[in-house]
C-alpha cells in the first residue's frame, strides 16, 4: 500500500491509484479505497470532485466519485480531516481500462515476443498506454485487500515493454489508435491456472469436490510443507544428475547423430524412454565478418530444461519446455570459421524432444544460418526415475481469487479480456461452461459491475502433448456458447492463431485484433465490426446435408483459410461411430452428401488441432468448431 507515514494508524491509498500514474475508467463512477485509523475521516479529491469517507472498524475506507472526462494527468489527493498527516497526492489519468485475465497465453509477456515483433521496441514511447501487473499471490483463508509486493503502472516504452502482456499490449495499442484516449491494462494472470483458482468460496460451493481437494491446503503449514517438499525432491533429482554427470565424464554412455528438430526416440530408437542429461552439438561455419559480432540463436522449443553454450560461453537457459529458446549471443563470442553450439538438455520423463516443426537458426544482421539437420549427441548422465513433479499450491481452487482478484475488485473497468482454459481440458472439460458462467458472475459481483463485458478467447489449436479425448473441443464449445448464453459476453475464434506444437503461440497480435473487433461491437456498439460466421441452420433432405452460416451481415462470403475444399467435417452415427466426409461450399452454405445411413449429428473441427480446409468468412475470421444434432 502507498503509506503516508510509518505506523499502523496512518492513512493509505491502494497502490492501484498510487505512484506511477494509474488509468481510471472515464465516463463511469469511480471507487477509490485504502486503509486508515478506524473512525477517522478521509477526504478524496480529483480535480473538482470530492467525497468523504469514515474509516470502518476493520480499518478500510472506500469512496465513490463522479465520472471523469478522458485525459489527464489529474491530481488525486487524500486528506485526513482534523489530523496533521500530510496529503497523499498522485497523478492519474482517465481513459479506457481493461482487465487482462487468465493463464499463460494472456500472461505471456512481450519479453518473450521481442524476436517476433522487433519493431515494437523501436516505436516512440507511449506514456498513455499503461500497464499494471498484479503480483502473483494465493490465499486460502479469505479475500485480501492489500499487496505484499510493489505495484506500479508503467507506460509503453522500450525499457518497460518486456513486462506487458502481449495480447493486452496489442489490444491496448489498437484502442489507443481508435479512440485517442489513455488506456490502462490491469494484468491479473498466472500461467497454468485452472478456472477454479479464480473463483471465490461462495461460487465454488457448487463444486464441492474442488473445495474438498483444497481442504488440506487451508493449513498454511501443510501448504508450505507440501510445496517445499515437492520442489526439494525435484532439486535433489537434478542435483543427482549433476553428480552422475561429473562422475561419468570420462565414460561413453552413448553417442550418435540426430536429425533435428525431432523427438529423440524418433531420431534414434536407442533414446526411447531416455531420462537424464544429453548434450546436443552442432558446428556452424561463419565468414570472416562474423568474428566478434553479436547474434541471435533460435532453437525453437525443447523438453525439458536446457543450458546452451556457444564456443564454451553460456548464452542462455530455460527451466521448462514452455519457453522458446531465443538466446542472444553477445559480442566477442563468435569467430570466423567453426563455431560450436552445445545444448545441455535435461529430459525429465522419457519424452525428450527438440520440438518438431520449430525452425532452428542463427541470425546475424540480415543473414540467417540454418541449424536444422544433423546434430551429434553424447549422453552425459542417465536417471533411474522420472523427475518428481511440483505440487503447484498456487493453482489450487480459490487461492488466486483471494490473493489477486480480490485486491483489484472494484477498480472500475470497461471490459475484461479472458484467455484461459488450457488447464481445464482434462476431466472437467464438459463442466467448463458452467464454471465459466459462474466465474463471470463472481467477478461481476466483486467489481460491482453487473454488466461488465467479458471478451473471451477461444482456445487455439494444440496437439503435440495432448490426447484426442475431446477435452480441447469441449472447452472451445463452452467458450463459444458463453457468448450466446451470458449477457455482455463475446467470444473470438483463434483456431488459426495457434500452433499444433506450441502451447504458447507467438502471434498475439492476431488474437488482439479479434478481441478489438469484438470490443468495438459488444462494448462500443459498432454493429458493423467483423465477427466470425457461425452455423445457424442444419437440414438434411434428399441425401443432402446443408449447414447455413451467418456473420450478421446476411452474406458472410463463406470460404476456407487455405483455399482448399472445406475439411474437418465428420458425421456421427447412432452407435457413436464417426466418419470424415468431404464437403463443398454453396454461397453461405456447406453441403455434404449423406449416404443412405442417417447420421445423428455433424461435427466440424472437433479435434485438438484441426487444420484442413478451415472455414472462414470473407472478412477472414474463422468459423468456430461445432457439434450440431441432425433432427
Amino acid at each position: 500500500m502507498t503509506t503516508m507515514n510509518e505506523g499502523q494508524d496512518t492513512v493509505t491509498l491502494s497502490p492501484l491509484f498510487g505512484e506511477g500514474g494509474g488509468v481510471l475508467q472515464s465516463g463511469d463512477p469511480l471507487r477509490i479505497w485504502g486503509t486508515g485509523r478506524p473512525c477517522s475521516q478521509v477526504r478524496i479529491t480529483i480535480t473538482d470532485r470530492s467525497a468523504d469517507a469514515v474509516v470502518g472498524d476493520d480499518g478500510a475506507w472506500v469512496v465513490q466519485l463522479g465520472p471523469l472526462e478522458p485525459g489527464g494527468p489529474y491530481r488525486l489527493e487524500v486528506r485526513v480531516d482534523g489530523g496533521d498527516e500530510p496529503v497523499i497526492a498522485h497523478d492519474v489519468y482517465a481513459g479506457e481500462v481493461f482487465i487482462c485475465a487468465g493463464q499463460s497465453n494472456m500472461e505471456y509477456q512481450m519479453e518473450f515476443l521481442r524476436w517476433r515483433y522487433p519493431s515494437e521496441y523501436t516505436r516512440e514511447p507511449d506514456p498513455l498506454l499503461r500497464h499494471c501487473k498484479v503480483p502473483v499471490r494465493f490465499d486460502f483463508h479469505g479475500p485480501r485487500r492489500d499487496f505484499d509486493e510493489p505495484v506500479r503502472w508503467v507506460g509503453a516504452a522500450p525499457d518497460t515493454l518486456d513486462e506487458f502482456t502481449g495480447v493486452g499490449y496489442f489490444f491496448g495499442r489498437m484502442v489507443r489508435a481508435w479512440l485517442g484516449v489513455p488506456v490502462g491494462l490491469l494484468n491479473i494472470t498466472l500461467g497454468g491456472s485452472p478456472i477454479e483458482s479464480w473463483m471465490d468460496e461462495e461460487t465454488l460451493a457448487a463444486w464441492p469436490k474442488a473445495l474438498a481437494d483444497l481442504e488440506p491446503y487451508r493449513d498454511d503449514e501443510v501448504a508450505r510443507t507440501r510445496s517445499e517438499q515437492s520442489i526439494a525432491a525435484m532439486n535433489r533429482w537434478y542435483e543427482d544428475l549433476r553428480v552422475r554427470e561429473a562422475e561419468s565424464r570420462s565414460e561413453d554412455l552413448g553417442h550418435g547423430t540426430l536429425e533435428l528438430p525431432a523427438f529423440l526416440k524418433d531420431a534414434d530408437p536407442r533414446l526411447t524412454g531416455f531420462r537424464g542429461v544429453i548434450h546436443l552439438r552442432r558446428t556452424v561455419t561463419l565468414p570472416a565478418y562474423a568474428a566478434g559480432q553479436s547474434a541471435a540463436l533460435h532453437l525453437g522449443a525443447m523438453v525439458d530444461s536446457d543450458e546452451t553454450f556457444v564456443n564454451g560461453v553460456k548464452v542462455g537457459q530455460s527451466e521448462h519446455q514452455y519457453l522458446s529458446r531465443d538466446y542472444m549471443v553477445p559480442e566477442g563470442v563468435l569467430k570466423a570459421g567453426c563455431n560450436e553450439i552445445d545444448v545441455r538438455l535435461v529430459v525429465e520423463h522419457g519424452t525428450g524432444r527438440v520440438t518438431p516443426g520449430k525452425h532452428m537458426h542463427l541470425d546475424m544482421g540480415d543473414d540467417s544460418y540454418n541449424l536444422d539437420g544433423t546434430w551429434t549427441y553424447a549422453i552425459g548422465a542417465c536417471a533411474d526415475t522420472d523427475c518428481p513433479g511440483e505440487d503447484f499450491v498456487r493453482w489450487k481452487p480459490l487461492g488466486l481469487y483471494n490473493g489477486m482478484t480480490a485486491t483489484c475488485a472494484g477498480y472500475t473497468a470497461r471490459a475484461a479480456l479472458w484467455y484461459q482454459g488450457e488447464s481445464n481440458t482434462g476431466d472437467v472439460a464438459d463442466d467448463y461452461g458452467r464454471m465459466l458462467a459462474a466465474m463471470i458472475g463472481c467477478w461481476r459481483r466483486a467489481w460491482g459491475q453487473e454488466r461488465l463485458p467479458f471478451l473471451i478467447v477461444q482456445l487455439p489449436v494444440f496437439s503435440i502433448d495432448g490426447v484426442e479425448d475431446g477435452g480441447w473441443p469441449l472447452v472451445r464449445k463452452h467458450q463459444w456458447e458463453a457468448s450466446g448464453l451470458i449477457e455482455d459476453v463475446a467470444t473470438v475464434v483463434a483456431l488459426d492463431a495457434g500452433n499444433w506444437n506450441d502451447l504458447h503461440p507467438w502471434n498475439k497480435s492476431v488474437v488482439a485484433d479479434r478481441l478489438f473487433a469484438a470490443a468495438q461491437r459488444l462494448v462500443y456498439g459498432k454493429d458493423d465490426a467483423p465477427r466470425s460466421p457461425e452455423s445457424i441452420d442444419v437440414r438434411l433432405a434428399d441425401g443432402r446435408l446443408a449447414i447455413t452460416f451467418d456473420d450478421g451481415t446476411g452474406d458472410c462470403g463463406l470460404d476456407t483459410l487455405d483455399g482448399a475444399d472445406p475439411g474437418e467435417f465428420e458425421l456421427v452415427w447412432e452407435d457413436g461411430s464417426r466418419q470424415a466426409v468431404p464437403a463443398s461450399i454453396d454461397g453461405n452454405t456447406v453441403v455434404i452428401a449423406v449416404p443412405w445411413r442417417r447420421p445423428t449429428a455433424v461435427r466440424y473441427a472437433w479435434r485438438n488441432a484441426p487444420n484442413r480446409g478451415l472455414l472462414c468468412g470473407s472478412n477472414g475470421l474463422p468459423v468456430p468448431p461445432f457439434a450440431e444434432p441432425i433432427a
